[in-house]
């Protein structure tokens, strides 16, 4: 149903999907390991890791780039990446951080949070607050203004960062000038029409995602429930602005659009980018036409979360 209204050159991309089974992530894994590790750092980028200890004494990966050129970059995202809560980083999370780096000067802050489903809901979650705790604890040390610090994530990394924020107001803590949210996962029911509709499309599926909530859900959650689904949230005063970004063929799609316009209902300023024919994960295909296109829109996003435009 789905095939003639996917953009022309994702016709590759037809065939990027995962058997809904927990018995391929260790192969998933270890492929992402290996392609990420041969992506070459750009040169004008340097390249660097932190690790720090988790709330129960594990320890936790940031990489950092940041342009060489730039002693006191002053600009910071810190983001996480779509995992689905059990897949390790892809060669294309790493190809987009550099590219947010080295195009608007900023240091950009990847968090290697643990994943499902040895650590289901709520670690992956702690890991990344502890990390945002990090970063703010830190941030005079790293020549970075506390006023342009941006959160950001794809896909479950969305949620991560949405939920993240929501913790931090919940806290009375200082928070995240805007967030930055590419097809983000909000929403645990699965009821919107995208979702009933999109069942068995490329990449990613209804199927796909109820075993990502099966895995990272495993127990009844000892926290609030909108920490890992942000939709299900009551109150959404006091959030930071945001930058949304949906796949027209994506069952998320509708569900990021909703969380856009709880935002916007409750008087924050959002933009929302509408990626059309495109499939969740569009921008793996780094280098195509409709993702270079949005990469223009999301620079320009992230250009004015750091108060430049």
């Amino acid at each position: 149903m789905t095939k003639n209204l996917i953009y022309e050159n994702f016709n590759h991309m037809k065939f990027l999907t995962l058997p809904a089974s927990p018995a391929i992530i260790p192969f998933v894994n270890t492929t992402l390991s290996l392609l990420r590790k041969l992506t070459p750092t750009k040169n004008t980028l340097s390249e660097k890791t932190i690790r720090l200890t988790s709330y129960d004494d594990e320890l936790i990966t940031l990489t950092l780039y940041q342009p060489k050129t730039i002693e006191k970059p002053e600009k910071c995202l810190l983001y996480f990446y779509g995992s689905a809560y059990f897949m390790k980083q892809a060669p294309h999370h790493k190809k987009w951080a550099m590219t947010y780096a080295e195009e608007t000067s900023a240091l950009v802050i990847v968090v290697d949070y643990r994943l499902a489903p040895k650590h289901p809901f709520p670690t992956p979650f702690w890991d990344c607050f502890e990390a945002s705790e990090w970063l703010f604890s830190n941030a005079s040390r790293l020549g970075l203004d506390p006023n342009k610090l941006v959160v950001g994530g794809d896909s479950s990394g969305g949620a991560l960062a949405a939920s993240v924020t929501m913790m931090r107001r919940d806290r009375g803590l200082p928070n995240f000038a805007s967030q930055f949210l590419i097809y983000p996962v909000t929403d645990a029911r699965m009821k919107t029409p995208s979702m009933e509709e999109f069942h068995s499309t490329p990449v990613w599926s209804r199927r796909l995602n109820e075993m990502m909530w099966s895995l990272y859900m495993q127990e009844k959650p000892s926290m609030d429930w909108k920490y890992a689904a942000p939709l299900e949230e009551v109150s959404y005063d006091s959030l930071p602005p945001a930058y949304v970004e949906v796949s027209e063929i994506d069952p998320l799609r509708d569900e990021g659009l909703l969380f856009a316009d709880a935002l916007h209902q409750n008087g924050h300023s959002v933009d929302v980018a509408f990626v059309p024919k495109a499939l969740h994960g569009y921008d793996i295909a780094f280098n195509s036409d409709l993702a270079q296109a949005f990469k223009k829109r999301r620079l320009a996003a992230l250009r004015r979360a750091f108060g430049e435009i």
